[in-house]
């Protein structure tokens, strides 16, 4: 590849070899050009996927990052995939997601036009890898297909006001299942510790400083790729107390220090083990505090997503553990101020059927339509019912915002909401965080 690519796509992996060859292979089945793909593998057995890249590395598109021989954290396996990156834009995925190299094409088409924005985002899909006796999903495939422009208070407000939260803020704009410029990256390594990222929940720590720093920010309506969970993932372990607290753990000894004795937390009672709004809540108060972020009466709405939280366990006793946890942590938070605002309900253990049809806004399909395996082969078959990526509509005379700021927030939910049922935040370790997803590493 003689030209800077348009976008990298980086996919750090850890011990998920089964997933990321199959997400690797779907990637470079894909004849775009102008994309450059950086797979780093951070495994305990090198051998796996040497042997397997073997041959693949002959692909002028790829830069392959072997195993150090020693565990990266997170933070810095992600930080050395960054590093090697040479793309006008960046995107990171896990090794169980999936998205569509022809995102670059339209990014050459968005920075033609509103050479301002440095931050780009869309919807995304969402799937579970087949698991046991797991039954399908259903996947939602937006009708829309504009290309709008957001005001810089919209992910702001969204992320550290947490206003209209679900479980996380929804807010978008992370390097994860979002492309980020190169110069707003530049300029994030700059300020903040000469490091692209800075704490081990590395998508959310990214998310605020795009959030913070970008001038512009796009959104497409119609998706670009898929978060994937598959059993090893921390997005799978939403709702299952076990695996979450399993999870947890491991991200936190692999990451070498309990990154909750910092100080800034001092008065911050909540622990990343009640789950991923805690999580969120324990990196963005560091942030708060050391970059001196202002967003008087977030509160409540953080409140309300810890409830969300908690009703994602549908498993009585789980659901009462988390419930009890959140609750001790609300009743020592402030006074107890909101500890009226956290009022989660049990929503039961009620079993999820498959569904299909269609909606005002969606068509809805099964997860294992036309017999998919991965999330590259769900792309397949997703391509033949959403619009081309060159049937996009950017406005030539620069992208526009909606002018309904209900749409606005219509949209942004609707993409979070996918995110966070499919991964993620990572988890301080391997791959996401729930939106800790499956931690990549």
């Amino acid at each position: 590849m003689t030209r800077v690519p348009t976008l990298s796509v980086c996919v750090p992996s850890r011990n998920r070899q089964i997933y990321f060859q199959q997400t690797i292979d779907g990637l470079l089945k894909r004849g775009r050009d102008g994309v450059q793909f950086i797979f780093a593998d951070n495994s305990d057995d090198p051998s796996i996927m040497n042997d397997f890249m073997a041959e693949r590395v002959a692909d002028g598109r790829v830069i392959y990052l072997p195993s150090t021989g020693k565990t990266l954290s997170m933070m810095d396996n992600w930080e050395r995939t960054i590093e090697a990156a040479t793309g006008e834009w960046v995107s990171f995925i896990g090794d169980d997601d999936f998205i569509d190299p022809e995102l670059a094409g339209l990014l050459e088409r968005v920075g033609r036009v509103s050479p301002d924005i440095e931050a780009f985002s869309w919807s995304a899909l969402t799937y579970s890898w087949p698991y046991q006796d797991e039954p399908p999903g259903t996947i939602n495939l937006p009708y829309e297909r504009g290309v709008i422009r957001l005001p810089r208070h919209e992910p702001f407000r969204r992320m550290f006001g947490w206003f209209e939260p679900a479980a996380v803020p929804t807010s978008g704009f992370s390097i994860y299942h979002a492309a980020i410029h190169r110069n707003l990256l530049q300029r994030i390594h700059d300020k903040y510790e000469k490091r692209y990222f800075t704490h081990a929940v590395v998508d959310y720590d990214m998310a605020m400083k795009v959030i913070c720093e970008a001038q512009g920010f796009g959104f497409s309506m119609r998706p670009f790729s898929i978060f994937g969970a598959c059993p090893e993932s921390n997005s799978f372990s939403i709702g299952r107390l076990e695996d979450t607290k399993k999870k947890a753990q491991i991200f936190l000894d692999e990451f070498g220090k309990n990154f909750e004795a910092d100080p800034e937390l001092r008065d911050f009672p909540f622990s990343s083990f009640l789950g991923v709004t805690a999580t969120i809540g324990v990196v963005q108060e560091v942030f708060r505090k050391k970059y001196n972020i202002k967003s008087p009466g977030w509160e409540k709405g953080y409140a309300t997503a810890c409830a969300r939280n908690a009703e994602a366990y549908r498993q009585r006793e789980a659901f009462d553990l988390i419930n009890a946890g959140y609750e001790m942590a609300f009743k020592s938070w402030k006074g107890g101020r909101f500890l009226k605002d956290y009022a989660p309900v049990w929503k039961g253990d009620i079993p999820v059927e498959p569904v299909s049809g269609f909606t005002d806004s969606t068509v809805m399909v099964r997860s294992d339509i036309a017999g998919v395996k991965n999330p590259a082969e769900l792309w397949d078959v997703v391509l033949g019912m959403i619009v081309p990526v060159e049937a996009l509509q950017v406005d030539e005379d620069g992208l526009k915002g909606l002018e309904r700021t209900e749409l606005v927030s219509r949209d942004l939910r609707s993409k979070v909401a996918n995110a966070q049922n499919g991964k993620p935040a990572r988890m301080p370790g391997n791959g996401k965080l729930q939106h800790l997803k499956g931690r990549r590493r």
